[in-house]
């Protein structure tokens, strides 16, 4: 069992960019992602791929398992890290009502802290980042919250 797999991950807050020309109902899509957070924590879906492919809270926030975490989780203290996503234009997209719109930013907080017992996930164990899992990030900034 690696380390990585007993990082527990928490959403703590998120917030939506969409390209400039978009029209959306941020709160209703702010709503139906924070109902689906409620109800499935991590595991929550964001959005989806051009390709009909579910995105989850957990699969960017494990973006953020690096070995920075290592003593800090280790010692049982809880890290916060600010993961900012540039997406690829047209490829992340949120649904309101019928409708699909292109998102083109997130900034997604999360806290990690070390579970007693190896975590589920619900996607395969390759990286995110890596290009045939992912087609749609284009670039990815990661920051350590002071606590």
């Amino acid at each position: 069992m690696s380390f990585s797999d007993r990082v527990v991950c928490e959403p703590r807050s998120f917030k939506l960019a969409f390209q400039n020309d978009a029209t959306v109902n941020i709160k209703e899509i702010n709503d139906e992602i924070l109902d689906s957070v409620s109800k499935y924590a991590i595991k929550a879906v964001l959005g989806y791929t051009k390709k009909g492919r579910a995105v989850t809270f957990e699969e960017l926030a494990r973006n953020g398992i690096t070995e920075d975490l290592v003593d800090a989780v280790e010692s049982g203290d809880e890290m916060v890290k600010v993961l900012t996503f540039d997406f690829k234009e047209e490829k992340l997209f949120v649904f309101d009502k019928q409708s699909a719109i292109a998102l083109s930013r997130l900034k997604l907080t999360v806290s990690y802290r070390l579970g007693e017992e190896p975590v589920t996930r619900a996607v395969p164990e390759e990286k995110p980042l890596d290009p045939e899992d992912d087609d749609y990030t284009a670039d990815l900034f990661v920051k350590t919250k002071a606590g």
